[in-house]
C-alpha cells in the first residue's frame, strides 16, 4: 500500500480548524491524520490500514489510544460540528434565495459484523427487518445506529448518529462495569428525541420544518414531540394504525366507490417519474390530538397492497406531501457512504465509549465531503456528488505525492533508490 499522505490537505485542515474544537494540539493532530486517511484510503479502514496511508507512519497503537485513552468526549467534536454545519446550511440557503423549508430525515441502519465478533461492546445480534419475511425472521450480528439528516433544497448534511444497544446488551455490559461507568438503556425513540431537541436549539424560530420518517418511527410520542415544536410530520404508516378509531386499511375497503387521484412524483436518477393512485382520509390519529390526513397510495388501481402515509400539514396536497417524503433519499446515501466508503463498521475498538468516538470521527469525515459539495454550488447546476468530492480529495494528495517525489529526485538524482525506498512500504524496491 503506497502511503498517499505526505502533507495534509489545506482544505481539510481549514475545515477542522474552523470548528474551533476544544481539543489539545496532539488530539487535533491525530484527528486530522485519521480523517484524512479515511478520505484517501480505498481499502478497509482499520487503524493499521489508516496508519499506512501516512508517509510518516504512526504506530497504530497511538491512533487506538486516541479513541481508548485520550480524555476527550464525543460532544467536544459533535456539538461544534453540528453548529458549524447548520450555520453553513442556512447561510448557503439564504445566498441561493431558497425558502427556509427544512427537511429533517430520521432513520436507523444495521451494519453487519462477522459472526465471530463477540467482544466489542456495540456489537450484538439485532433483528434485520429488511431481510425478514412474515414466515421467517432474520437476525444479524452487527451494530445499529439512529441517524438524522438535514436538507434545504439541494444542500444537505448528516446532522448526527447515535449508537443503539438492546436493553439485554446494556444489562450484560453493566455487570462488568463499576457503578459510575454503567450505561443507561435508551430506546431508538429516545435517541431520536435527543437529536431532535439538540437540532431545535440550532434552528431559527421562524423556520418551516418537516420531519420525515418511515413507519417504524411513526409512534404517537414522536409525532406529538414534533408537533409541540411546531414542526410538521410526513411519515409512512402501518396498516393497523387507527384514524377515528378505524384501521387505515379498512378505509381502503370502504372508499372503493371513490375515484383515485392520479399523481406523478419527481424522477430519481435515471428512472422515470413514478405515477401513483391515491385517496385521502382526514381525522384524528390515535393518541394524536390535532387533525391529520392519511394518504392511501397504490402503484396501480388494482394493487391489493397499498401503502399508507400520514401528513400533519393540512394545507399540503397529497402530491406535495409525497414529493416531500421523496426527499428522504439522502439519508440512505449517508448510510451507504458511512458504511461502504468511510468504514463506519471497520472499527476494532472494544469499549462502547471508544466506538462512540469512532462514530464521531467518521461523521466528521462525511460532513467534510458534504461541506465541500455545498461550497461548489453554482446556480442552475447540480451539486457534485460525494464520490466526486472524495475523488478530488484523493487527487490533491496524489499530486502532492508526485510533486514531493519529483522534487527530491531532482535535488538528489544519485539517490533515486533511497528516495523511492522512503516512499514505498516496507522500505524495499524491486530491482
Amino acid at each position: 500500500m503506497l502511503p498517499m499522505i505526505v502533507q495534509h490537505s489545506e482544505a481539510l485542515t481549514s475545515f477542522i480548524l474552523a470548528l474551533h474544537l476544544a481539543l489539545y494540539q496532539p488530539q487535533i493532530r491525530h484527528l486530522l491524520q485519521i480523517v484524512d486517511a479515511l478520505l484517501v484510503c480505498n481499502q478497509r479502514k482499520t487503524l493499521s490500514d489508516l496508519a499506512r496511508m501516512l508517509q510518516l507512519t504512526p504506530d497504530p497503537r497511538t491512533l487506538a489510544d486516541f479513541f481508548r485513552e485520550s480524555p476527550w468526549r464525543v460532544d467536544l467534536i459533535g456539538k461544534p460540528r453540528q453548529q458549524f454545519m447548520v450555520h453553513k446550511l442556512l447561510e448557503l440557503a439564504v445566498l441561493a434565495g431558497l425558502p427556509l423549508k427544512i427537511l429533517v430525515s430520521l432513520d436507523d441502519s444495521l451494519g453487519k459484523k462477522g459472526k465471530a465478533t463477540q467482544h466489542l461492546d456495540a456489537v450484538d445480534y439485532h433483528h434485520n427487518h429488511t431481510e425478514s419475511t412474515q414466515k421467517r425472521q432474520s437476525w444479524c450480528n452487527g451494530y445499529v445506529y439512529v441517524e438524522l439528516h438535514l436538507q434545504i433544497g439541494p444542500f444537505g448534511f448528516l446532522f448526527d448518529t447515535r449508537l443503539y444497544l438492546r436493553e439485554k446488551k446494556v444489562r450484560q455490559l453493566n455487570r462488568q462495569r463499576s457503578k459510575e461507568n454503567r450505561l443507561s438503556y435508551r430506546s431508538k425513540y429516545h435517541l431520536a428525541r435527543e437529536m431532535l431537541l439538540e437540532l431545535e436549539e440550532l434552528l431559527p424560530k421562524d423556520s418551516q420544518v418537516y420531519v420525515l420518517f418511515d413507519s417504524w418511527y411513526a409512534s404517537a410520542k414522536l409525532i406529538n414531540l414534533c408537533l409541540r415544536q411546531h414542526w410538521q410530520v410526513i411519515c409512512a404508516l402501518k396498516a393497523n394504525r387507527k384514524i377515528e378509531k378505524h384501521r387505515v386499511d379498512h378505509y381502503h375497503q370502504t372508499l372503493k366507490h371513490k375515484p383515485y387521484q392520479k399523481i406523478t412524483l419527481e424522477a430519481v436518477g435515471d428512472r422515470r417519474a413514478p405515477t401513483y393512485y391515491v385517496r385521502t382520509v382526514r381525522g384524528r390519529l390515535e393518541k394524536v390530538r390535532p387533525e391529520v390526513y392519511v394518504i392511501i397510495s397504490k402503484k396501480r388501481p388494482g394493487d391489493p397492497r397499498p401503502k399508507y402515509f400520514l401528513c400533519t400539514d393540512m394545507s399540503l396536497s397529497a402530491e406535495a406531501a409525497l414529493k416531500l417524503y421523496q426527499k428522504r433519499w439522502p439519508v440512505e446515501v449517508d448510510n451507504l457512504y458511512l458504511k461502504q466508503v468511510l468504514g463506519l463498521g471497520d472499527f476494532r475498538l472494544q469499549s462502547f465509549e471508544a466506538i462512540q468516538k469512532w462514530f464521531a470521527v467518521v461523521s466528521l469525515a462525511i460532513n467534510y465531503l458534504q461541506y465541500t459539495a455545498m461550497l461548489a454550488y453554482r446556480p442552475k447546476q447540480l451539486l457534485p456528488s460525494l464520490a466526486e468530492c472524495k475523488r478530488q480529495h484523493q487527487q490533491v494528495h496524489f499530486q502532492m505525492l508526485l510533486r514531493k517525489l519529483v522534487t527530491e529526485i531532482k535535488q538528489q538524482p544519485q539517490q533515486v533508490e533511497a528516495i523511492l525506498q522512503s516512499f514505498l512500504p516496507m522500505g524495499s524496491v524491486a530491482t
